[in-house]
């Protein structure tokens, strides 16, 4: 009497080349059938389409109401929110090996993360790491070769795709336990406060490197010649234009601005200031 070989009951449902293919096409395709119903909604069950076979092969109304609870309302910033998605996918296996987990709570579970892991990755993406890598792909351009692009292209790319993979594998792997004990001790609090902080220090240092205003007027007296740049405005601080002029940006934008308006602004003070000689660069 031979015996039959049984699988583990920890054995994994699915292969690491599905687990793959789940990431990449959340990588690629995170904003497929965007809506402002859904959102990324449809995209997770895109997601989910190499895995979902394996987990309800011979049920397809539990793999119907996986489904149904997946392509809910879902937005995050893909890189970042990529752990989610790897996590939900362990939870859905788990599920699916007959574990008592309720899909309410997979649900509430993906829903309560969004918002945390969106702020830190839009801060870190939008304040810190693109304006740095744009600061020095600009200079690069600006001194007259074309690899300020190439460079940024490629590490943009690279960062946005080997950052995103590792984050979903660390979800898949990791489960809700390690995800929510590490937004519950506040890591992702500080690393947010951080980021805004160096941000800042970013967006300052742009400012006073890109944002050009000056004012050539000049006193001629019989005696002496008093520059009004030279001798007044940057004595009481250096690049006091440029700061002033972006936080009045800020101010037309926090009250109720269009982005086009507040450009056309900029354009007319630009061309008055020009023309009567009050504006400079």
């Amino acid at each position: 009497m031979t015996k039959t070989s049984t699988p583990k009951p920890t054995a994994p449902l699915i292969s690491k080349r599905q687990l793959f293919k789940s990431w990449l096409i959340w990588e690629n395709f995170p904003q497929t059938c965007y809506n402002y119903e859904r959102m990324m909604g449809q995209a997770i069950a895109h997601v989910f389409v190499p895995v979902s076979k394996n987990f309800y092969p011979h049920d397809p109304a539990k793999k119907k109401a996986m489904m149904q609870r997946e392509i809910e309302f879902f937005n995050v910033h893909v890189e970042f929110g990529s752990v989610i998605i790897g996590m939900i996918i362990a939870m859905e296996e788990q599920k699916a090996k007959g574990k008592e987990i309720p899909g309410e709570f997979i649900t509430s579970l993906k829903t309560s993360m969004m918002g945390p892991l969106s702020g830190v990755g839009d801060t870190i993406y939008q304040g810190v790491l693109i304006p740095i890598l744009l600061a020095i792909c600009i200079d690069m351009t600006l001194k007259g070769t074309i690899w300020g692009s190439i460079v940024y292209f490629i590490a943009m790319l690279a960062f946005s795709f080997l950052f995103s993979y590792f984050n979903f594998m660390f979800g898949y792997k990791a489960g809700a336990e390690a995800v929510m004990d590490f937004l519950e001790k506040g890591i992702l609090n500080t690393i947010l406060k951080g980021a805004e902080v160096m941000g800042c220090m970013v967006m300052g240092g742009l400012i006073s490197s890109y944002v050009k205003i000056t004012v050539p007027l000049k006193i001629v007296t019989s005696t002496q010649t008093f520059h009004i740049q030279k001798q007044f405005l940057d004595v009481i601080m250096p690049n006091i234009l440029p700061f002033g002029f972006t936080l009045l940006a800020l101010f037309l934008l926090k009250r109720g601005w269009s982005s086009l308006k507040v450009i056309g602004m900029m354009i007319v003070v630009g061309v008055i200031g020009g023309l009567f000689g009050i504006l400079g660069a």
